[in-house]
């Protein structure tokens, strides 16, 4: 008996709790109050020192950095082919997601990535 007077105390609590925070959740913000939203472009915004380097297995071009391996995700030929030839350092900055980088600039110059046709 003492046993169920308890139980029927704290689902009374507990009921009464939820009605309480139900009814302050429900209220809607004053005007002129509205969040700001902001997109923001996906991915890490990262400055790397890296080598240009082809390999079929690796899909083609890919960046050696100091200790990983990136794939690219706007190859341009004609501006990584003759990095890879020059074996030299650059410094690139990208928007990483994951092991996939999209390069932005290069040696501090605008790079254009190329978009690759839609596989059939």
């Amino acid at each position: 008996m003492r046993l169920k007077r308890v139980l029927g105390a704290l689902a009374a609590g507990v009921l009464a709790i939820a009605f309480a925070s139900a009814g302050a959740l429900a209220q809607a913000a004053p005007q002129g109050n509205d969040p700001v939203v902001k997109s923001s472009p996906r991915g890490l915004q990262v400055t790397l020192p890296v080598k240009v380097k082809y390999m079929d297995a690796m899909g083609g071009y890919y960046l050696q950095g100091p200790v990983e391996v990136y794939k690219i995700a706007n190859k341009n030929p004609e501006v990584l082919e003759p990095l890879v030839k020059s074996g030299e350092t650059v410094t690139i900055e990208a928007r990483a997601s994951g092991d996939l980088l999209t390069i932005q600039t290069i040696n501090g110059k605008k790079y254009e990535g190329k978009t690759l046709p839609a596989s059939k």
